[in-house]
């Protein structure tokens, strides 16, 4: 079972619809929210129910590009999605002073330790797995 992320082809700040089973014996609502209209930025609804998304994408909206696919995120055993970014390793940095430079150069934030460095770089998805630290950087 996956989590789908599911996006208005047009930018509105929110939209809500009702579908109907086949059968008529149920209706489902879909809530179409955090959109911006002065941004351009399309309102999103995540569903994790596979019967719900399914009816959304069976649907003329879903047929008629009026609501389209934007994610799939692939559920653990546990139930709970994943949406873990993949750490960029970057092996070309091997001392401190060049991740140092690196965080700067690249985010603009000035550090003083290849701790400080370090720190900054895992916030942002970076590791430096050749990173030999001096014994005097604390």
């Amino acid at each position: 079972m996956a989590t789908k992320v599911y996006k208005l082809n047009q930018p509105k700040n929110s939209a809500s619809f009702t579908l109907t089973t086949n059968h008529g014996r149920m209706t489902v609502g879909y809530e179409f929210k955090g959109g911006n209209q002065t941004t351009m930025v399309a309102a999103t609804c995540t569903l994790t129910n596979e019967f719900y998304q399914q009816l959304l994408e069976n649907s003329t909206l879903f047929k008629n590009g009026i609501v389209k696919l934007e994610r799939v995120f692939e559920n653990k055993t546990d139930g709970k999605a994943t949406n873990k970014p993949a750490v960029k390793q970057v092996e070309e940095i091997t001392s401190p002073e060049q991740a140092i430079t690196y965080v700067f150069d690249t985010w603009g934030a000035v550090v003083k330790t290849a701790k400080e460095a370090v720190r900054v770089a895992k916030a942002k998805g970076v590791e430096f797995p050749n990173l030999t630290e001096k014994k005097t950087d604390k």
